[in-house]
């Protein structure tokens, strides 16, 4: 039963994230990234003015990308720099502890109706670590143009500290789920807060196995937290802890009230002058100290709980709740969609747990992205069931007061209904959970007698509206985020699930969507092709695609094969079903709408060509001078422009400072270390095999002091 099960421990606070934005292209008129193939978008740097080549682009490019510049194409319009709102960001990733602005455990509840209000582990923080438990967590998309794709790369999780303390390394990398573009209610776009309604949720895992329990001092005080937390994980069917935690009401341009960094821009304009004072101190004494990150922090909310066999490690489990119309608040007539809700059912306690840590919106202060974290008031909500004949028949109603911010806020969004009658167990068992909201308009359709064939909406009075809705069957993977190098080929698991328990022999229909979530034709270049199922081609709403169709096995598991075909950043949609049934009809859109059911990808340039053209230049010169001018211009000239935060650490675009780095370098560009390491260079993980070979072919000539009369791939043999 995941989080949603007893024993849980609660805490809130802010999750900072520092991405570098200069690879996003988040904004039409500034496309600086080509990022299918890991290169600058020379077309469009060429139409800048003065324009911007691959033989001046040392002196142009960086002035360029902190001025400020019009953006008339873009909703808002304005003024925007297209290093965009983080030049120096370092992706990393942590629970916010600074000043006030702390993330800590605030309480937890050991069963049903019986919350902890004191213990030795409230008020201590939380931590996201990195490789060998040090170090912050990092985020990186798979795709760096999607907001769809975010992974959290880290080593460990801590909850508490001191002598007080779970902690350990982890099972898989964090993907955002559950995304949500309108968390916000009646918020108004700023160009300065890009993403401030988007909200979604992460979960992680611990295993029993390497899980470090710390419960105070010998002779002192136990947490009874930690001890029951402990206890419920080593029963039968356990497998370790869980950690889930839900990001929401996203803040920008907030240096110096969230963090202790001196550079305080409040807007672009501010942040292109003080991006010049520092670069300007860079040219004239090659000193990166003032370089400066400005992160974005989202409010968080999170439960940590047990983790149970036969549940993922990334993906919230359960039975799963879908939107399935939009709503509007008591007394307001705009409209909203509510987040995914996943629910549990105890039938030997007699308890429904949902999680509504993604479902509600905050109401944004009129005209602003900015919030209060009010919750929106929708009345009363009714949770039930729908049978035989689309009826709906109600379980509970949970009132404002159940899901407003306050109670939210202590328990992490999580909302426990004890049944109450004796015919509740057998409703949750044969009907199809949902939740209706009360008061809305009802729009109907009725036939215009003077237009014979016509029909005319009118409104016909308000009443409860169907606000989410179990979607039946789901299909999820720990695999969201794949990579595939030229001529690679995987398989990878999907975990199908009727009504939240394993779908034993159901299937799983498989489409293919491009980088802008539309249906990939069959005329067109596929990133990817099936290696496995029954493939075919279909034709939903007349585009012809193709698909495969895999049935899980007696576990309700599906395994999915694909092959790289070209570098991009396809993304599977996954549509499960009862096998025998019509196969489902993928929707020319992903997502929105769409299942919340996928995998994303990204086909690696395809550099195979790379360490042989190296290597002939080489054997055909034995010049260092050609050799390094190779490297750069083909690979690092892309991390030394758009991830300047490495000058902090190695000079990208000198020599002398990538040689006297070699050691360093080899050991971090390696394909193992890229795979999940905190540490990988380059931290986006869009170094091709190619490109990482002649890194390595020239590391090699480095350590050799370039003494190589005949340089050739077997000079690599044992690296990886």
């Amino acid at each position: 039963m995941s989080v949603l099960a007893f024993p849980r421990i609660y805490f809130k606070g802010n999750a900072e994230w520092d991405p570098c934005t200069f690879n996003n292209n988040d904004w039409q008129a500034f496309q600086t990234y080509d990022a299918a193939n890991a290169a600058l978008n020379w077309p469009f740097l060429a139409t800048q003015k003065p324009p911007i080549t691959p033989g001046n682009f040392g002196d142009t490019f960086r002035p360029w990308a902190i001025a400020l510049q019009n953006d008339n194409t873009d909703s808002p319009p304005g003024p925007r720099v297209p290093a965009e709102w983080n030049m120096f960001g370092s992706h990393a990733v942590s629970f916010g502890q600074y000043q006030d602005k702390t993330t800590t455990i605030t309480g937890g509840a050991v069963a049903y109706g019986q919350p902890v209000t004191a213990d030795p582990l409230i008020g201590l923080p939380l931590s996201v670590l990195g490789d060998s438990a040090s170090g912050p967590g990092r985020l990186v998309d798979t795709n760096p143009s999607s907001f769809w794709s975010s992974q959290i790369y880290y080593g460990a999780l801590q909850f508490g500290s001191g002598q007080y303390s779970i902690s350990g390394p982890r099972v898989a990398r964090m993907h955002s789920r559950w995304i949500n573009l309108s968390r916000l209610y009646a918020a108004t776009p700023e160009m300065a807060q890009p993403a401030a309604a988007v909200a979604c949720c992460f979960q992680a895992c611990i295993a029993n196995s390497s899980i470090a329990w710390q419960n105070g001092p010998a002779g002192g005080a136990a947490s009874q937290l930690i001890s029951s937390l402990k206890q419920a994980a080593s029963q039968p069917g356990a497998q370790g802890v869980m950690l889930r935690f839900t990001a929401y009401v996203n803040l920008y341009f907030k240096n110096g009230i969230y963090n202790g960094i001196s550079q305080q821009p409040r807007n672009y304009k501010e942040l292109s002058a003080d991006l010049a004072e520092v670069w300007a101190a860079w040219r004239k004494s090659g000193d990166p100290s003032q370089f400066f990150s400005q992160p974005c922090y989202s409010h968080v909310v999170g439960t940590v709980g047990v983790w149970n066999e036969g549940e993922l490690a990334s993906v919230p489990g359960g039975r799963y709740l879908a939107p399935a119309s939009s709503v509007a608040p008591v007394g307001s007539s705009t409209t909203i969609t509510f987040g995914a809700v996943a629910a549990e059912v105890d039938y030997a306690k007699s308890v429904i747990s949902l999680d509504f840590g993604s479902a509600i919106p905050e109401v944004a202060i009129a005209g602003t992205t900015a919030s209060n974290l009010v919750k929106a008031d929708f009345g009363n909500l009714t949770l039930g069931t729908i049978g035989a004949g689309s009826s709906f028949t109600p379980i509970a109603d949970i009132d404002y007061a159940g899901y407003e911010r306050s109670a939210y806020e202590a328990s992490a969004g999580i909302i426990d209904i004890p049944f109450p009658g004796s015919e509740t167990a057998a409703q949750l068992q044969n009907g199809q959970l949902a939740i209706q909201v009360q008061g809305q308009t009802i729009p109907s359709t009725v036939a215009d007698v003077r237009r014979p064939g016509h029909a005319t909406v009118v409104v016909s009075a308000t009443g409860p509206l169907l606000a989410l809705t179990e979607q039946i069957y789901s299909a999820q993977t720990d695999s969201r985020g794949i990579y595939l190098d030229e001529g690679e080929s995987l398989e990878f698991q999907v975990s199908i699930l009727q009504t939240g328990a394993p779908a034993a022999g159901a299937s799983v229909l498989v489409a293919k969507f491009d980088n802008n979530l539309s249906l990939i034709p069959t005329t067109l270049p596929q990133f990817v092709n099936f290696t496995g199922g029954q493939q075919q081609i279909i034709s939903p709403g007349g585009i012809l695609t193709s698909v495969t169709v895999v049935t899980a096995d007696q576990n309700g598991i599906a395994t999915i094969g694909v092959a790289a075909q070209s570098p991009g950043f396809p993304v599977l949609g996954f549509f499960p079903f009862a096998t025998g049934s019509a196969l489902p009809q993928p929707p020319p859109a992903l997502f929105p709408p769409g299942p919340a059911f996928y995998a994303t990808v990204r086909v690696l340039p395809f550099d195979s060509g790379s360490p042989g053209q190296f290597i002939d230049l080489w054997n055909s010169t034995h010049d260092p001078a050609q050799a390094w001018t190779f490297v750069y211009n083909n690979i690092l000239y892309i991390y030394d422009m758009i991830f300047s935060v490495m000058l902090q650490y190695i000079n990208l675009g000198s020599r002398d400072a990538v040689e006297k780095s070699a050691g360093a370098i080899s050991a971090l560009i390696g394909k193992s270390v890229a795979a999940e390491s905190t540490m990988a260079m380059p931290i986006t993980r869009d170094l091709s095999d190619g490109k990482r070979t002649v890194l390595q072919l020239w590391l090699y000539l480095v350590n050799n002091q370039y003494n190589v009369p005949k340089l050739s791939l077997a000079d690599l043999k044992g690296q990886q």
